[in-house]
């Protein structure tokens, strides 16, 4: 009877701990992670976003002060013809 109670003891512990195992296998995502992963998305497309229009805005001020400098060296031509200057 002794081997049949230590039998018994045996096959329940392997079928335990192959359940455990079967459990540890891969699985889908849970609601967290799913919502992790959704944050990140999310963080890197705004990050993206931001960053396009940070270099959309700087190329815009580039241009605009490209283009006041030149619209200034042009009035100072104007100015200093009109007062009778010449470089």
């Amino acid at each position: 009877m002794q081997f049949l109670s230590s039998l018994t003891v045996r096959v329940s512990f392997a079928c335990v701990l192959g359940l455990f195992v079967a459990g540890c296998g891969e699985q889908s995502d849970h609601p967290a992670e799913k919502a992790g992963k959704a944050i990140d998305q999310a963080v890197e497309s705004t990050t993206d976003s931001v960053g396009d229009a940070m270099k959309s805005t700087g190329d815009a001020i580039k241009d605009a002060t490209e283009s006041a400098g030149e619209a200034m060296k042009d009035e100072e031509k104007t100015t200093s013809e009109a007062v009778g200057l010449k470089d």
